[in-house]
């Protein structure tokens, strides 16, 4: 009986602090992607490249094309969600760390291949929050919105940071993305665990594209 009651407690706790947790997992997601991506430009500019601004705010849109076949194909057959994101942060992280470089050498293929690297590995994680929480929150209907607006938070504060800071317009934007993303990776870790999906649910293209409904 006394096994029971604690058991009881413990659920109790987690359902407890499950909004505040994912709640951080959705501010620090956004946070990473408002702290480099609306100054870009600026950065481009200061050191000579802004012919290919254009460039590289395409790498983003084009990669959200080719992520939900990453997604469909290997993520969530395969893996926990929590567990692809960590990986996919700590991959963006290793990526961002080599922007400045290539900003500061004036290497525009370079930086437009890191940029489209790094977008590949942030855009599945976005979907990744989103499934994280649906599979977490008892009533979705009620608390998902007050778990996503702390993502619009995460993004404000950003600009709020860089601002304040003076580093708008200098590769900092990119050391600080990186540091945030392997702070959220380890963090990733701490979330529910979500699990995959049953074997017998095979990928489609159809069904990726949404053209088809999945019965999974």
């Amino acid at each position: 009986m006394v096994t029971t009651t604690e058991g009881r407690e413990s659920v109790r706790v987690s359902h407890r602090f499950l909004v505040p947790r994912l709640s951080l997992m959705m501010f620090m997601q956004f946070f990473i992607w408002g702290s480099w991506s609306v100054t870009l430009g600026l950065v481009m500019t200061r050191y000579e490249m802004s012919l290919l601004i254009g460039d590289a705010f395409s790498a983003g849109p084009i990669a959200s094309i080719l992520s939900p076949f990453v997604l469909g194909m290997l993520v969530d057959r395969f893996f926990a969600s929590q567990k692809v994101m960590a990986v996919m942060h700590l991959a963006g992280a290793a990526i961002l760390w080599f922007v400045p470089q290539a900003l500061v050498a004036q290497n525009g293929a370079l930086l437009i291949g890191l940029l489209f690297g790094y977008t590949l590995c942030y855009m599945p994680t976005l979907a990744l929050t989103n499934n994280i929480a649906f599979h977490s929150l008892a009533n979705v209907d009620k608390t998902f919105p007050v778990v996503r607006v702390f993502g619009t938070i995460g993004w404000i504060i950003a600009g709020i940071c860089i601002g304040v800071t003076g580093i708008s317009d200098t590769t900092g934007i990119f050391t600080l993305a990186a540091l945030c993303s392997v702070a959220l990776a380890l963090y990733s870790l701490t979330l529910p665990h979500t699990r995959r999906r049953p074997k017998a649910c095979r990928f489609s293209f159809a069904t990726c594209c949404a053209r088809t409904p999945s019965r999974c």
